[in-house]
């Protein structure tokens, strides 16, 4: 026997747009308005048009709804009783005096002054609403006054409107205003800037400077009738200290300035929710009394958390995504407009992004910790202040907080990661050469190596890529090639401690030695950086240590051949190699490895790549096997002795120089201690880039192939086992 399922009426409403804070209020609003006579009315998004369900059986019902109320003048009374109260705690300084009104008013008048105020040490206000419901000279509460009597039905006798002397345009205009079609019917003056782009003054638009903006008075009732969610749970309000950006939903800091001008200009930003659901009104106060995102337990407080945070399901209601915000001034040091930022995607119910597929089945958990400790760098920035009437601009943070709000709204665009990336680098560029930056101690988590191919975006890496892959991959755990690209060091080490698996990098007071990367050409910082890793080398030797060998993903020969050659963009090559210095090496997944696979086909052995494989085994301490000679053991064993920090920096310092036939002797030299002596060759050994043939010593290859390019130097000998025949 089958069910009859009951089929809801379904309204969509596409005239207030999400785009407009004034139109997300308004829907809020309306919302809230036919709950009165359809109490289970339920509200939804899809593809950004808000939608009614369960309410009113068609459009001309829910007019007649509105009309009613607008008859009646029954909408919920917008009086700012707390106006005298306010006053009085500004000039004490001190949320007393406001406290107090608050603990004597009525329930009629707490509802909007919770939306509004939170009375603490100090009174904090909601930046949507300006200070305590007024942008400078425009008071909220009047404009609502004004709206209401607008929608009032005209006052004259019934016998004018049926003979048309006077036309009652307010239906038309409500159905215009639902439909987002234009109207004639509008009002000015109603104080409604502040949320809606239409109602600004328009200057040089005619004979006067300005003409005077326009909105339905529609829109600007509605709108003060979605107020009243915007005031957040109890729990939020109480405390000596309540910010703005935890008092109410939804609402967090102003964004970091890029620019000087742009310091001071913002009071805040605002997040309003998208669900796909639909929500009853309980359901969506309750939404807004929660109204918080967290990042391992701390609220979202600023634009970038914020974004983190719903990408970490730092919101679990069923909210498909947000529409950003930002209250700034414009005309005005006193009023304030919004700035629609565009949408950012949230988790979905089942605790995915909104992201591609194969976003999800790769590294979704990997983005999400990556941003997480982005957030963490971020955070730990020198800030912008206020010193009195001026602000004090360093600009640190603000590229790295739009490139991370950005990336984690294009879930799956590797161009965004990559940028987050490179301002996330420039900054601490401009912290390593700033010593009163330094000497704030900016810390910060190498990232995970889980997220490496999502830079990618499921291509393969080209040759800049693959070469930086290799060099970030051979250096030792304990000491990465962040130390020597950035001016970092472990925080553990700089207390003197030998650094735990999760210790941070941190930028001392004083740039570390170990830091030799400078403004200038690639090949010289690379060689800069293979002489002091040398060095390092060095002085560890002293005490029997030596550096820990790893298995690197290997370098194509033909990527090695095309850095000697000259054959590639180096600028590329160096944001590549700055890029994955951010990594943590400690541990190279297999996903990482499969992004530089080797190639089939041999290459033509080129004289500067001879000299590469004849001077790499000097630099490189993994064994050289499978090379015919001492029935397959290393051909440059420890216990030889031929491999040695002072040859290699000896060698390296020729080679930089330009003198390459005496590197070439000196390399012969450590071969012949092994026992394993070179072919003599007569003619002279050049090339016009030594700084390259040196920098390409930190590209390490696979074992073939560096055993291959070490047999083209050896000399034939008779092997023990070989049998002679007279």
């Amino acid at each position: 026997m089958s069910e009859k399922r009951q089929l809801l009426p379904v309204i969509p409403v596409p005239g207030p747009q999400p785009t407009s804070i004034g139109g997300y209020l308004a829907t809020l609003g309306l919302l809230k308005v036919l709950s009165r006579s359809w109490p289970n009315v339920r509200g939804a998004w899809r593809d950004g048009v808000f939608h009614l369900v369960s309410g009113p059986a068609d459009r001309d019902a829910l007019a007649d709804a509105l009309m009613e109320v607008a008859d009646q003048a029954s909408w919920t009374p917008y009086k700012r009783g707390w106006t005298d109260a306010q006053k009085a705690s500004t000039r004490a300084r001190s949320g007393a005096k406001l406290a107090l009104w608050q603990a004597e008013a009525g329930e009629a008048d707490l509802e909007l002054f919770a939306a509004h105020a939170a009375p603490a040490s100090q009174v904090f206000f909601n930046p949507l609403l300006g200070s305590g419901g007024n942008a400078g000279k425009r008071a909220f509460s009047d404009g609502w006054r004004k709206s209401a009597d607008w929608l009032q039905p005209p006052r004259t006798p019934k016998r004018a409107l049926k003979s048309g002397a006077v036309t009652d345009n307010r239906r038309e205009a409500l159905k215009a205003f639902l439909d987002g079609k234009a109207s004639a019917w509008r009002a000015e003056r109603l104080n409604a800037a502040s949320w809606f782009s239409d109602a600004n003054k328009l200057y040089n638009s005619g004979q006067n400077p300005f003409s005077e903006g326009a909105i339905s008075p529609w829109a600007m009732a509605l709108a003060c009738e979605g107020l009243s969610f915007f005031a957040g749970s109890a729990s939020r309000r109480l405390g000596s200290r309540t910010p703005p950006a935890g008092a109410f939903p939804f609402v967090v800091a102003a964004a970091s300035p890029e620019t000087s001008g742009e310091a001071g200009r913002d009071r805040g930003e605002v997040w309003v929710p998208l669900w796909p659901r639909p929500m009853t009104v309980p359901e969506v106060t309750a939404l807004f009394a929660r109204g918080r995102a967290e990042i391992d337990g701390r609220g979202a407080a600023t634009p970038a958390a914020f974004a983190v945070a719903i990408r970490r399901r730092g919101v679990d209601a069923g909210i498909s995504e947000f529409r950003r915000f930002a209250l700034g001034k414009t005309t005005s040091a006193n009023a304030f407009e919004p700035r629609y930022l565009g949408a950012v995607p949230a988790q979905d119910r089942a605790g995915h992004a909104q992201s591609s597929p194969s976003d999800r089945a790769g590294a979704g958990d990997a983005q999400s910790s990556a941003l997480e400790r982005i957030l963490g760098l971020f955070e730990s920035l020198p800030r912008d202040r206020r010193e009195g009437q001026h602000w004090r601009f360093t600009g640190l943070r603000g590229p790295v907080e739009r490139t991370l709000v950005n990336a984690a709204r294009e879930q799956s665009s590797p161009e965004a990661r990559t940028a987050l990336l490179d301002a996330t680098i420039r900054a601490l560029g401009r912290v390593d050469a700033n010593r009163s930056f330094r000497e704030k101690g900016v810390t910060w988590q190498p990232l995970p190596l889980d997220w490496v191919p999502a830079l990618f975006g499921g291509e393969i890496p080209g040759v800049e890529a693959r070469l930086a892959l290799s060099l970030a991959s051979a250096f030792p755990v304990e000491f990465p090639f962040a130390l020597y690209r950035f001016g970092v060091e472990w925080r553990d080490q700089a207390r003197n401690e030998r650094p735990k698996k999760n210790s941070p990098l941190i930028h001392p007071k004083s740039p570390p030695a170990r830091w030799v990367w400078r403004p200038g050409p690639l090949g010289r910082n690379l060689c800069m950086v293979i002489q002091r890793r040398l060095l390092d080398w060095e002085g560890r030797e002293g005490s029997g240590a030596q550096p820990p060998l790893r298995a690197p993903i290997a370098a194509r020969m033909s990527d090695v051949q095309a850095w000697l050659d000259g054959g590639m963009d180096d600028a590329l090559l160096a944001r590549w190699l700055s890029r994955l210095a951010l990594f943590g090496w400690s541990c190279i997944p297999q996903c990482v490895r499969d992004l530089s696979p080797l190639e089939g086909e041999a290459i033509a052995i080129r004289p500067v790549l001879a000299l590469y494989g004849l001077f790499h085994p000097l630099f490189d301490l993994r064994p050289v096997t499978g090379n015919g000679r001492k029935e397959g053991c290393d051909l440059l064993a420890p216990e030889t002795g031929a491999r040695t920090p002072v040859a290699a920096l000896r060698a390296a310092a020729l080679i930089r120089g330009g003198d390459i036939d005496r590197a070439v002797e000196v390399a012969r030299s450590r071969y012949a201690v092994a026992r394993a002596p070179l072919v003599r060759t007569y003619a002279p050994w050049a090339t016009n880039a030594p700084e390259r043939l040196l920098a390409a010593l930190l590209f390490p290859i696979s074992n073939p192939d560096r055993t291959a390019l070490v047999q083209r130097w050896l000399r034939p000998q008779r092997q023990t086992t070989e049998v002679i025949h007279a």
